[in-house]
């Protein structure tokens, strides 16, 4: 437009001076007319000759006036063709530009229509070099949660993701989201928010680091090796719970802690994934963790300890955890509370863990009163023991954890009585014999519990607990130490009683009230053997990437593996299938023998 107005006023002012020219023009033929007649009347003075030279000089100018006007009207009319020409050029971009602006409000109106929807997820390892090796695409589940995957162990979860989305803008714990460039922590779970002018939609977005267990870390002060058993070491604790695991919580815990490894430790020489030296370092061994003061894991219950098993001898890494389901669905007063992690030992990956609650009186734990005691058969921990003259192993005080000579006189006393009584010409009757001091609840379930399982260690071999209230009855239980239980790969016969022929348990068996409620209870555990089934399957799938990463630091399948099977992944497979089939044909033959019981 505003070359337009320059070429109309250059038009203008041409036309002006083309007009002005010609009345120039004009006036000049009368000057020299005029010229002329008073040259005509002065001949004595003037020469013609001179005059007519003077009005070829004239006429000479005269016609070079008019061919500049000429020239004059052509640059005009060029001038005015070029502006007719910008105008028109103008007035075609000024219509370009509308359709654009009408273009652009069309889509941004669709995109008010549209519904709003997260169409992809990713964290790229470019965009995150400090926190992860390879790229993770996250998995969109339905219309409201993703799920991300890091496949390696990060301090933090501070990271730059990617996403497409179809609305108009993406934020992340309300604060706007520019894909491949803003980072956010994603230690907790995130909202992310697709939004047009209309609508919202939500998505839950949960990031699990490496196998998508919750990773504990533990460091000892000055990364000192846990090189004694049985010696607490000092150091910190961390605790990196993922979101979608089972029970873990959200946050990230630190406390201050000491270790101890448990009797007896073994080692193993170093390989280069873990370092260049020779020196020995330990292998998978348990682990006990004190705290400095009671504190909440995994959102449950406080308390000062947790012990860390390692499953080695169990394929399935199920056995402990099936067996506490078992317990959960039992009579039992307690069951411990156990949590799958990944283990880190002074910044060393040890592999895939139970967390599990160390045995404890207290009221959120083993409940037994202030002067109680939690007592264990064949105990793997140090503490005062006394024996009798039935059981199979000793007998351990394990709570109160330095019991006054009284207090230890006082469990032995009662755990000898009531064997007396159990083993008494008259131990049926309800009032004088075995059932005066024992609880014939907690006796049956922890009893078919461990037969079912098929347990060594509770043939009274190891860690069989026992717990006891002053004034109250000997109960068994908690459940502890499953790991050689339900069978594994080499498939020992699902046949045959084995809790049943310890002494205590054999004479209990002669009393048909025992029996009875024997087969009462078994009855309503071969009932749940799908809920039972169901929870392997569960967890089975929940540790799918733990397992994969255990056996790639111990090796803990390779004598199964074959020319014809030597994925992980299958050989786990079919310990699962193994402890199904294996677990199935035990109820069955239990039933089969319980049914024929008087």
């Amino acid at each position: 437009m505003f070359f337009a107005v320059i070429c109309k006023k250059s038009i203008t002012f041409a036309a002006e001076y083309v007009s002005l020219v010609h009345e120039v023009m004009k006036r000049m033929k009368y000057v020299a007319l005029f010229i002329v007649a008073v040259l005509c009347f002065s001949a004595c003075k003037t020469d013609l000759t001179d005059i007519e030279k003077r009005i070829e000089e004239i006429e000479r100018q005269g016609q070079e006036l008019a061919d500049a006007n000429k020239k004059l009207q052509e640059e005009s009319e060029n001038l005015k063709r070029q502006s007719e020409e910008l105008e028109a050029e103008a007035k075609k971009r000024q219509e370009e530009n509308e359709k654009i602006q009408k273009r652009l409000q069309e889509l941004e109106d669709s995109l008010n229509t549209v519904e709003p929807f997260l169409l992809s997820m990713e964290f790229l390892a470019a965009d995150n070099p400090y926190q992860m090796i390879e790229n993770a695409t996250c998995t969109i589940i339905g219309d409201s949660a993703v799920e991300c995957r890091i496949l390696n162990i990060t301090d933090d979860k501070v990271l730059i993701p990617r996403f497409t989305f179809q609305g108009s803008v993406v934020t992340i714990n309300g604060v706007e989201a520019t894909s491949g460039e803003t980072s956010f922590d994603f230690s907790s779970p995130v909202v992310l928010s697709v939004i047009t002018a209309k609508d919202i939609k939500d998505y839950k977005v949960y990031v699990n680091a490496y196998t998508g267990l919750p990773s504990a870390w533990v460091d000892t002060n000055g990364h000192y090796n846990v090189a004694n058993a049985n010696q607490y070491y000092g150091g910190s604790f961390k605790l990196i719970a993922s979101q979608t695991t089972i029970g873990s919580g959200n946050a990230v815990t630190k406390a201050s802690m000491k270790i101890m490894g448990m009797s007896p430790l073994r080692w193993y020489r170093s390989d280069y994934a873990v370092s260049t030296c020779d020196d020995m370092l330990p292998a998978k061994n348990t682990y006990i963790v004190r705290f400095n003061n009671s504190i909440s894991l995994f959102d449950e219950p406080n308390g000062q300890a947790w012990r860390l098993c390692p499953n080695n001898n169990d394929l399935t890494f199920l056995h402990n955890q099936i067996a506490f389901y078992m317990s959960s669905i039992s009579n039992l007063e307690y069951t411990p509370r156990m949590h799958f992690v990944d283990f880190f030992l002074n910044k060393t990956f040890f592999g895939t863990y139970g967390m599990v609650e160390r045995l404890e009186s207290s009221e959120n734990r083993v409940n037994v009163g202030n002067d109680g005691f939690i007592l264990s058969i064949g105990a793997d921990e140090a503490g005062s023991t006394f024996y009798t003259k039935y059981l199979e192993r000793p007998v351990t005080v394990l709570a109160p954890g330095s019991p006054s000579a009284d207090a230890v006189s006082y469990a032995s006393v009662f755990v000898q009585t009531a064997e007396n009584a159990l083993f008494s010409s008259n131990f049926t009757d309800v009032s004088t014999g075995w059932q005066k001091y024992m609880d014939m609840d907690s006796f049956v379930d922890w009893y078919l519990i461990n037969e079912i399982a098929k347990n060594p260690d509770g043939a009274f071999i190891s860690n069989c607990v026992m717990n006891l209230q002053v004034g109250g009855k000997l109960k068994m239980g908690p459940l502890w130490d499953f790991e050689e239980a339900f069978s594994n790969l080499s498939q020992e016969t699902s046949s045959g009683f084995l809790i049943k022929n310890v002494n205590w348990y054999a004479r209990l068996f002669q009393d048909p009230a025992f029996v009875a409620k024997v087969k009462e209870r078994f009855a309503y555990f071969y009932d749940h053997q799908q809920d039972i089934i169901s929870d392997i399957n569960a967890n089975a799938e929940y540790l799918k990437y733990a397992v994969l990463e255990n056996d790639n630091r111990w090796n803990n399948f390779a004598k199964y593996k074959s020319s014809s099977s030597s994925d992980t992944w299958v050989l786990y497979g079919m310990a699962i299938g193994n402890m199904k089939s294996w677990l199935v044909a035990r109820m069955n033959w239990l039933k089969k023998e319980f049914d024929a019981m008087a």
